[in-house]
């Protein structure tokens, strides 16, 4: 098993000028269970969706939620931009909308069922669980824009299986 310096028992202390690399950070959060979402934006004439399991809520009042995107993500300047926002909280059927949305360009929602939400954002049609907000603020947190909305409207469902980051590495 490859760990890093600063997890191996016994090991010399970790020195604050050697940090740990991208690579040990991103397999050592592989553990950490966390749902996926599809997160969705329509800002001019663009739409546009990623995968992401930053997704986390801040505040109850008001009601906050953010999220994390890459700064050398093709869509970036679309993020920049847009006002709104919604959050797909994905479920266990719903694996199939992860490579579609994970994927750099082209059209990911041709031949998707989906609609205009509250706020602008295109909604997936019958989303298990769903989060319409605005932008509340962005904040630049090392190689990624932290993106914080209010949240306006939210779809629940009655029971949940979500899809974890887990499932998707079986």
């Amino acid at each position: 098993m490859a760990v890093s310096n600063s997890l191996v028992a016994g090991a010399r202390s970790p020195r604050i000028d050697e940090p740990v690399s991208a690579t040990d950070l991103r397999d050592a959060m592989r553990h950490w269970v966390t749902g996926v979402t599809v997160i969705t934006t329509a800002w001019r004439d663009e739409m546009t969706g990623l995968v992401s399991n930053s997704f986390t809520s801040v505040s109850l009042e008001p009601a906050l939620v953010s999220w994390c995107i890459d700064l050398r993500s093709s869509s970036l300047e679309l993020w920049r931009g847009t006002d709104n926002f919604a959050v797909h909280v994905l479920d266990d059927t719903q694996a199939h909308l992860v490579a579609r949305f994970a994927q750099k360009g082209g059209d990911k929602f041709a031949g998707l069922n989906w609609r205009r939400g509250v706020c602008g954002s295109p909604l997936l049609a019958a989303p298990p669980l769903a989060l319409e907000c605005e932008v509340w603020a962005r904040y630049q947190g090392g190689d990624h824009l932290i993106v914080v909305g209010r949240v306006i409207s939210a779809t629940r469902p009655e029971s949940f299986a979500p899809l974890t980051n887990h499932a998707l590495y079986r």
